[in-house]
């Protein structure tokens, strides 16, 4: 990621933009490489489905003043990535009579199909999202000491009292 450019006067809007939507782009990108490292990590999909339905994509509104991302996959991910699925929901109890016997044994293990959690997304979006804010903080950061820089009269101010 490039330093923003230092301009003067409105360029720093327009020129903060344009590192914003760079900063956004490449975080897409870098972010798509670690959910695909954490699929092939925990072995998840035997058909690659998941693997390749991993998409990224940066959507503005507004005229451009608000950054909007967006990350797609496939809806069954969400389910390898809660342990649920096949008919079998995570909060099966005792209580829910029937069901419960259907679906477990007296020790309340399942009968069939042992699903456990395999958290390839919510851990690692957690974290994505952490550096994002951290990132465009640093980078609002660099505008407003450019603004501030451009705003500062070319000579000194002196001061007598």
């Amino acid at each position: 990621m490039s330093q923003p450019r230092q301009a003067a006067g409105p360029e720093i809007a327009e020129t903060f933009a344009q590192n914003e939507r760079d900063l956004a782009e490449a975080w897409l990108t870098f972010s798509i490489e670690k959910f695909r490292a954490n699929l092939k990590k925990l072995r998840i999909g035997s058909t690659q489905e998941l693997y390749n339905s991993l998409a990224g994509e940066l959507v503005s509104a507004a005229g451009g003043d608000e950054l909007r991302l967006r990350l797609s996959y496939a809806v069954y991910g969400m389910f390898v990535d809660m342990g649920v699925g096949r008919g079998m929901g995570a909060g099966v109890t005792k209580a829910q009579g029937e069901d419960f016997a259907r679906l477990r044994n007296a020790r309340g293990q399942l009968h069939r199909h042992e699903r456990k959690a395999k958290r390839w997304y919510s851990r690692q979006m957690g974290r994505e999202t952490h550096r994002l804010s951290e990132l465009v903080s640093e980078l609002w950061g660099s505008v407003m000491l450019a603004s501030v820089g451009s705003a500062l009269p070319a000579e000194g101010v002196g001061m007598e009292f």
